[in-house]
């Protein structure tokens, strides 16, 4: 008991130092805010157990606003990332920012054990670095990811704490920044289906510098100087969907980022995302996402000022 008294002096006395070095603020009313940190949100996770599940159900999968971080725990293989295909390993880890092209389609039929974990982030400038570059975890690594699951999982408080988790991700991302790159010749840009990989990809630099147009399957062709048949029977054979679907779910996605982000109305946020009618947006939004676009932004804010 005694013991514990004098320990709590000690630090008492410890945070007197502390408070004695604070100055005093420019501002009463203007300091530290979370808006303003790397603070992930609308967290996401699952996992992918075989390789049949790996197969996109549309092309959103492999189109979208979120950050992805894929954890490889069992079984390696090739992970397609924008005009780059990396080897990746158990033990190691991607991140894929928002709009990249992506996909796991050429890994080797079997059982495996991958992490997912998606989310929404404001600012990205502390992980930058981690943008095209896939990284080898240590045991660190390893243990504050096992904090993130326990606490997804198996929450104390029954239920997962979503700012703990957004905290200890936060933690993990600023960390993963400082492990090892995975080595030079496990960065192979010429897979087996290279060329089909490329046109993917301008294909979807094109869509994405493109959204506020209403882009046609001709104009895109056309700018990319290929058939139309060709490119929906590459974007068909690739991905198992229609390129004119991918369009209009890009479309659908840009949408909904500005209904989230900006004081856009919707006839405003009809036009920005490539929409000839506002009509045709309504009718295109609500099927994709269950509502209207003016209760998904009415649920979005009020679910934020809540």
């Amino acid at each position: 008991m005694l013991h514990n008294k004098h320990s709590k002096k000690a630090f008492i006395a410890s945070l007197r130092g502390a408070v004695e070095s604070l100055a005093t603020p420019v501002s009463y009313f203007s300091g530290l805010t979370l808006r303003d940190s790397m603070q992930p949100d609308n967290l996401i996770f699952f996992k992918r157990t075989d390789t049949a599940s790996l197969v996109p159900e549309g092309v959103s999968n492999n189109f979208h606003h979120r950050f992805e971080l894929v954890v490889l725990l069992e079984k390696g293989g090739p992970v397609r990332i924008g005009e780059v295909s990396y080897d990746l390993q158990p033990g190691e880890a991607a991140l894929i920012f928002p709009n990249q092209f992506h996909h796991y389609l050429d890994i080797d039929a079997g059982s495996m054990e991958w992490l997912f974990i998606t989310f929404e982030l404001s600012n990205d400038q502390p992980i930058a670095a981690l943008k095209d570059s896939p990284r080898s975890l240590d045991l660190s690594h390893l243990k504050l990811l096992g904090s993130i699951l326990e606490g997804y999982v198996n929450p104390a408080s029954g239920e997962p704490d979503p700012l703990e988790i957004s905290c200890l991700l936060a933690r993990f991302l600023r960390h993963m920044v400082e492990a090892p790159v995975i080595p030079e010749h496990r960065r192979d840009i010429h897979s087996s289906d290279d060329t089909r990989d490329v046109i993917l990809e301008k294909i979807n630099l094109y869509v994405r510098s493109h959204l506020s147009e209403p882009t046609s399957i001709g104009k895109l062709a056309e700018a990319l100087g290929y058939s139309v048949s060709y490119l929906r029977a590459v974007f068909r054979t690739r991905l198992g969907a229609s390129l004119g679907k991918y369009i209009r779910e890009s479309r659908l996605s840009h949408a909904s980022t500005l209904l989230e982000s900006t004081e856009m109305n919707v006839s405003q946020v009809a036009a920005q995302s490539g929409f000839e009618s506002l009509f045709v947006f309504s009718r295109a939004f609500k099927k994709a996402y269950g509502m209207s676009p003016k209760a998904y932004s009415q649920r979005v804010n009020s679910g934020r000022a809540g």
